[in-house]
């Protein structure tokens, strides 16, 4: 059995990787090669504080006051 992309076979614009968007919305893609950060072309879009062990643009950041 082969497992196909729908957005590839219709050649519509995509990417198979996972959008990170870190801190100061600098985006970065898991996927090699990319280098279109649409949202929109990411079908996974996670804020890296969301990531396991976290990142270190979140514990570089000093805390925020909270109202």
């Amino acid at each position: 059995m082969r497992v196909t992309c729908t957005s590839c076979e219709s050649a519509v614009d995509h990417c198979h990787g996972t959008l990170i968007v870190h801190a100061g919305r600098m985006p970065e893609c898991t996927e090699n090669g990319c280098t279109d950060f649409a949202h929109i072309r990411h079908a996974f879009v996670v804020d890296c504080g969301d990531i396991a062990g976290g990142c270190s643009c979140t514990t570089d950041t000093p805390n925020r006051r909270r109202a």
